[in-house]
């Protein structure tokens, strides 16, 4: 166990990284991002679960889109 509590901590040069309960993490978050600006910022995990729900959304909007083009074209 670490001797810090999980969570994101400024480490310079404008960054935040985040720390979980096994020490230092590979993940960076510049302090200039919109989901610093709520603090603390959402965990890696949850982010990353935002992405990809962001991409199938496009993704279905995009296959929508597709098959009303095609529908309109004949």
């Amino acid at each position: 166990m670490s001797e810090k509590p999980e969570g994101w901590y400024y480490v310079g040069d404008g960054k935040l990284r985040y720390r979980d309960d096994y020490g230092w993490t590979a993940y960076y978050l510049d302090t200039t991002d919109p989901r610093a600006q709520t603090w603390p910022p959402p965990k890696p995990r949850t982010m990353l679960q935002q992405v990809r729900d962001e991409e199938k959304l496009r993704s279905v909007t995009a296959a929508k889109r597709r098959g009303l083009f095609r529908r309109s074209s004949r």
